[in-house]
């Protein structure tokens, strides 16, 4: 068995990257007019980045790896720490379809103990068919 690994569109990077500098020309718009109030323009525009972050990305925007016996996961577009999972202990995984302007994507996140420990996306990852047929070898599917 080859050891599949996730790939990630050029769309979602680009938008993610637009999302995290709009914030900052923002910032700036208010720092050079001074009839905008600069604290709360920016209190706002950091919480809105913050929220963005921490919670679209931290459970969607996985990079994976496959292999034989085990399953690695990175998040943050694979940003974060690396923690590794074995088939055997994990549960299965589900299957959430997602609508956004007018296009349906597949999320197929994977779980241990009953939790959401990863996540491929047709939406972020271009060889996602590849990592779903993966899973499916090696874990229960527990449906929609």
């Amino acid at each position: 068995m080859m050891m599949v690994k996730s790939k990630f569109k050029i769309f979602p990077i680009v938008l993610i990257s637009y999302l995290s500098a709009l914030p900052l020309l923002l910032i700036i718009v208010c720092l050079v007019s001074p009839k905008l109030n600069v604290i709360l323009a920016t209190l706002v525009v950091l919480s809105i980045v913050v929220v963005f972050w921490m919670t679209i990305l931290k459970s969607r925007s996985h990079s994976v790896e496959m292999s034989k016996d085990d399953i690695s996961v990175k998040r943050y577009f694979g940003l974060g720490e690396l923690v590794v999972y074995k088939y055997s202990k994990l549960d299965g995984f589900v299957t959430v379809m997602e609508s956004a302007k007018g296009s349906v994507y597949e999320t197929i996140f994977f779980l241990q103990n009953g939790k959401r420990v990863g996540c491929i996306s047709s939406f972020y990852h271009k060889n996602f068919e590849n990592l779903k047929l993966r899973l499916k070898e090696n874990l229960v599917d527990l449906g929609e």
